[in-house]
Formats: structure tokens, C-alpha cells, sequence
């Protein structure tokens, strides 16, 4: 039977903290990042919804002209 050591097992379990530590930040990082371009996407969309209005708006008054 082998010996039970404290130190590796201290050692690894501060390896899968730092890890866990590492991911949380990118984790973090990522999310943030995606909420911008989320909000990107949202604000692009409704300027193009805006340019459709005014292509559709141009198109209605040539057909009255």
C-alpha cells in the first residue's frame, strides 16, 4: 500500500486552483467581450432596420411621383 503524501496532494491542489483561477479569468474576459459584440450586432441591426425604412420610404414616394 502506498503512502498517502500532503505535500503533492496540497501541491496538486493548488495546480487545479490556479487552473481554475486562469479559466475563470478567460472565462470572464470572453463573456464580456461577447456582451459587446452582442450589443454591436443589436445596434448595427437597427440602423440597417433604419436604412431599410428610408429605402422603402424612397422607393413608395417614386412610385406616387
Amino acid at each position: 500500500m502506498s503512502q498517502f503524501d500532503i505535500t503533492q496532494f496540497e501541491n496538486r491542489v493548488d495546480t487545479l486552483l490556479d487552473a481554475h483561477q486562469r479559466l475563470l479569468a478567460s472565462y470572464r474576459a470572453l463573456k464580456e467581450a461577447h456582451d459587446a459584440e452582442r450589443q454591436r450586432s443589436r445596434e448595427t441591426r437597427e440602423q440597417l432596420n433604419g436604412v431599410i425604412e428610408r429605402i422603402r420610404a424612397l422607393e413608395a414616394e417614386a412610385d406616387n411621383a
